[in-house]
């Protein structure tokens, strides 16, 4: 049987973006982190070499594409700056996703690299930030780092974009961390809803994997973040940031008030709206220069550097796992709170379906 897939990806895939996580090292303790709480990836492993990185780059410049370089804390890798520019001289976008947390000189050199955005994890009011982190002082280095920043892009088209993840620590005095990251003149603020797994999600999809995929999710249940956050005190805390009018801010997702509180009841059921097309839109690439599906689900799809990238991300392992996500809806289980936007809403028909998503 055919591939049933949205109507803008029936011929040969080619990826309009590029997830590229250079390294899953961190030296942060984040409470709330998916990737050390749902995530079974090791943090020590195997990275690419500045070798490998420049061929996987040169195997995906046959057009313009957006690199999204993440990890892990992609600051760890001292070739970052190397790398943002040789994505950029071959005609790509490019956004670095940081915490900002190892700012070493190459930090500067990374900022008059030429990248697109810079994107800073940022999670609360200095003390705030500072205890979610684990680090005294975090929230004072990311200040300086942006002002840094902010004067090296002068004259430069290059963005400053904040992510704020909802939990524990924040979420009842969300407005007033609106107000201490807004200080700091990023030209964009996310505010981006907690992630985790519950124990119902991963058992369903467990028995999808067992069942067609022939092994496991490497995933782990991570409901207990959502503890002791109240959906009705972030609700209010996410009313009065919306009186703000401030057209800077963003919310990963918008939801009502009963979705909330589902969302932050690991004993409620959740059914996501839309469709996930990352599989189709975009490429997600782990340290090693293995294809996944995504950071969250971290599903090995095949190697970006034993074969040509692109006709991996077209064969039979990447069309096979695609195949099991349409076929339960779009979503898997324990997609049901993922907060990425990378997905459309609304019709449910693949065959009909048409589009771009955003990562």
């Amino acid at each position: 049987m055919s591939e049933k897939r949205p109507a803008c990806a029936r011929a040969a895939l080619d990826p309009q973006y590029v997830t590229l996580d250079v390294t899953y090292r961190c030296p942060l303790s984040c409470a709330f982190c998916f990737m050390a709480k749902s995530s079974s990836a090791l943090r020590a492993g195997p990275e690419m070499t500045r070798a490998d990185l420049r061929r996987l780059v040169d195997s995906l410049s046959g057009r313009p594409r957006k690199f999204y370089i993440s990890g892990g804390e992609p600051l760890l890798r001292p070739d970052l700056p190397w790398l943002v520019k040789y994505i950029k001289a071959a005609g790509h976008y490019c956004r670095v996703i940081t915490s900002l947390s190892h700012t070493p000189a190459s930090a500067l050199e990374l900022f008059s690299s030429g990248l697109d955005e810079l994107t800073v994890s940022i999670h609360g009011t200095p003390e705030i930030h500072d205890a979610c982190v684990g680090r005294p002082g975090a929230f004072s280095a990311i200040a300086a780092a942006c002002a840094a920043f902010n004067a090296a892009r002068s004259g430069t088209p290059s963005k400053l974009l904040f992510w704020c993840t909802v939990n524990r620590a924040n979420h009842a005095v969300l407005h007033s961390v609106y107000k201490a990251l807004a200080a700091l003149k990023p030209d964009a603020l996310a505010f981006h809803h907690l992630d985790y797994i519950t124990s119902r999600d991963l058992a369903a999809a467990s028995a999808i994997f067992r069942e067609e995929l022939g092994c496991a999710p490497g995933l782990k249940v991570s409901q207990e973040m959502a503890a002791g956050i109240s959906a009705r005190r972030l609700f209010a805390q996410i009313s009065k940031i919306k009186a703000e009018k401030d057209p800077k801010v963003r919310l990963d997702l918008n939801l009502s008030r009963g979705e909330m509180g589902k969302w932050y009841d690991p004993g409620s059921a959740l059914e996501k709206k839309g469709f996930c097309i990352s599989l189709w839109n975009g490429i997600w690439i782990d340290p090693a220069g293995n294809i996944i599906s995504c950071q969250p689900l971290g599903h090995r799809l095949g190697s970006a550097l034993k074969r040509n990238v692109l006709k991996a991300f077209n064969g039979p392992v990447y069309a096979k796992f695609r195949r099991t996500l349409v076929g339960h809806g779009g979503f898997l289980p324990t997609c049901s709170r993922c907060g990425r936007t990378a997905y459309m809403s609304g019709n449910r028909d693949t065959s009909r379906q048409h589009g771009a998503g955003k990562q």
